[in-house]
C-alpha cells in the first residue's frame, strides 16, 4: 500500500512537472537559436547561454543579493499577512470597521509601490526595514480582503446548528467561520507572497546597497543586460517557489474542498 500511495504521488507530480518543463526547454532552445542565427545585440536580448554565464561568473555575490531579497520578502509577507488576517477578521464582524477603514485601505492600495516606497524609506531609514514595511504594505491588502469575505461566507445552516448547540463564540470562530473562510485566505496568500517579491524589489530600485533590485539597477546603468536578465529570472523563481509552497499548504490544509482537486 504505501509503495502504491509513493507511486501515485510520484506521477502525479510528475504530471505537474513536466509540462512547463518541456515548455521551458523548448522556450529556452528557440531563445538561444533566435539569438545566434538573427545575430540580436546582447543589450536587446541577449541568449540564455550569456545570462547562464552571468549568473555563475562571480555566483557568490548574486547569491547573497538573493538572500537579501529573499529575506525582505519573506520577513514582510508574513507582517502584511498578519494585518491582513487580523484587518480582514475585524471587517468581517464589525460593520462599523468595515464601512469606516476599508475605503481608505482601498485608497492606500490604489497609490502605485514606486510612489510610496520613498516616503516609507525616509519613515523607516535606508536599511533593511524599510524594504520590509513597503513588503508588507503591498502585501496585506489582499488578503485582508479574502478573510474578511471567507469569515462572512459562512454555512447559515451550519451557523444554526452551533447556535443550537450554545457554541461560544470563539468555538464558532475556529470550528466554523474560520475553516470556512481558509480557501479564501489562501487565495490571499498566494497573492501575497508574489507582491512581496515585487515588493522588496521595488523598495531595492529605490535606495539599497545590496539585493536583486540594487543588481539589476546596477547592471542597466553599466549596461550588463546579461546580468541583469540573470537577476530578474532568479526573482521570477523565488516568486515561483513562494507559490508552490503556499500551494503545498493549501493542499494539506484544504484538502477537503472542492478547489484543491487531487485528482487533477
Amino acid at each position: 500500500m504505501a509503495d502504491m500511495a509513493t507511486n501515485t504521488l510520484s506521477r502525479r507530480a510528475l504530471d505537474q512537472i513536466w509540462p512547463p518543463a518541456a515548455l521551458l526547454v523548448g522556450l529556452l532552445v528557440v531563445w538561444e537559436l533566435a539569438c545566434r542565427l538573427l545575430g540580436i545585440a546582447p543589450y536587446i536580448l541577449p541568449a540564455p547561454s550569456a545570462i547562464w554565464m552571468a549568473a555563475t561568473t562571480n555566483s557568490a555575490a548574486l547569491a547573497f543579493h538573493t538572500g537579501v531579497t529573499m529575506f525582505e520578502a519573506v520577513t514582510g509577507f508574513v507582517i502584511g499577512s498578519a494585518l491582513g488576517a487580523i484587518l480582514g477578521t475585524g471587517f468581517a464582524y464589525s460593520r462599523f470597521l468595515e464601512r469606516g477603514f476599508l475605503p481608505f485601505i482601498i485608497a492606500a492600495n490604489t497609490i502605485p509601490v514606486v510612489a510610496i516606497a520613498p516616503i516609507i524609506i525616509i519613515w523607516f531609514g535606508h536599511g533593511m526595514a524599510s524594504k520590509v514595511a513597503v513588503t508588507a504594505f503591498l502585501s496585506f491588502f489582499p488578503l485582508a480582503l479574502n478573510m474578511m469575505k471567507g469569515l462572512q461566507s459562512y454555512d447559515r445552516v451550519v451557523m444554526d446548528v452551533f447556535h443550537v448547540a450554545a457554541a461560544t463564540p470563539w468555538q464558532r470562530f475556529w470550528k466554523m467561520r474560520l475553516p470556512g473562510a481558509l480557501p479564501y485566505v489562501f487565495v490571499g496568500l498566494k497573492l501575497n507572497v508574489t507582491f512581496s517579491v515585487i515588493g522588496a524589489i521595488v523598495a531595492e530600485f529605490v535606495q539599497a546597497d545590496r539585493g536583486l533590485g540594487f543588481v539589476v539597477m546596477t547592471a542597466y546603468r553599466s549596461m550588463a543586460m546579461p546580468r541583469l536578465w540573470a537577476a530578474m529570472l532568479i526573482s521570477a523563481l523565488m516568486g515561483i517557489l513562494f507559490f508552490l509552497i503556499i500551494a503545498a499548504l493549501e493542499r494539506l490544509f484544504v484538502r477537503w474542498h472542492a478547489s484543491v482537486d487531487e485528482t487533477r
